[in-house]
């Protein structure tokens, strides 16, 4: 039921960024804060769709770009760079931030399967 509900919200989330990179874009008359926008709108949907699918960890994990990204944004801005310089090097220090954290491991079980399961 988790994975059928994060398939059905995929699209649903793309449809949404588009929409806050249109807003966002119309708003500040500017082409780079509306695409940045739509990316930090598709990782606020991979976060949701992480926590529908009950993985908590992934989605702290995965919630650290987008924030990283907004924060950095709203301080290049402030600082007076022009919005394009502001896209890039908001796009660039959020990633480094996300790999300064460990990505969280998922532990895989193994199961020997006997050679008597596999003969009919």
């Amino acid at each position: 039921m988790r994975w059928t509900a994060a398939v059905f919200l995929r699209p649903i989330t793309f449809v949404l960024a588009i929409v806050a990179a249109v807003i966002v874009g119309n708003r500040s008359d500017s082409f780079w804060y509306g695409l940045l926008a739509f990316f930090v709108a598709m990782g606020a949907g991979r976060v949701i769709g992480a926590l529908v699918r009950g993985r908590t960890d992934r989605a702290f994990y995965k919630a650290i770009w987008p924030a990283a990204a907004t924060g950095f944004a709203f301080l290049f801005a402030a600082l007076g760079l022009p919005p394009v310089a502001s896209f890039f090097v908001s796009v660039i220090a959020a990633s480094m931030t996300k790999g300064a954290f460990p990505a969280p491991t998922r532990v895989w079980r193994v199961r020997r399967i006997d050679l008597d399961e596999l003969l009919p």
